[in-house]
């Protein structure tokens, strides 16, 4: 068990940062370096906030749903009907995501709806998409 992998990834990219791509002699393995190091950091975050910023997302597109009628995106009527409510199987990140993309998905679908048919919608969408945004911007410095 890795207690803080946060943490634990964070330092790798420090330890990539500091100690290996200055020992690289050439600019394309440093650059290389650097790159995973940038990844391992944003890996980093999302560790640590992952299952919690896509539970927010999820649950603020189950709160959406559930105000569009029928006539809404008449395609996905039936699918976010469904969706609503829905919990993923377990806690687990691949479960939580494999919830988190069907939820996507059908938002896709009404924003595409909405941005035709009724622009406090998609107003409305385009907030709850800012909000998704700051939830799960990477901070890399």
């Amino acid at each position: 068990m890795i207690p803080q992998p946060s943490r634990a990834l964070a330092d790798l990219a420090g330890k990539l940062v500091n100690d290996i791509a200055p020992e690289t002699s050439s600019t394309y393995a440093a650059a290389n370096t650097g790159m995973i190091a940038m990844l391992l950091g944003a890996l980093a975050q999302d560790a640590e906030r992952a299952v919690a910023s896509r539970m927010d997302d999820i649950d603020e597109m189950q709160r959406l749903f559930t105000t569009l009628g029928r006539d809404c995106d008449p395609d996905n009527a039936e699918a976010r009907t469904r969706y609503v409510g829905r919990q993923p199987a377990s806690l687990r990140l691949g479960d939580v995501d494999a919830l988190h993309q069907d939820g996507m998905a059908l938002l896709i679908a009404v924003h595409a709806w909405a941005e035709d048919h009724d622009p406090d919608l998609d107003r409305s969408i385009w907030r709850l998409l800012h909000r998704h945004t700051e939830r799960n911007r990477l901070d890399l410095g």
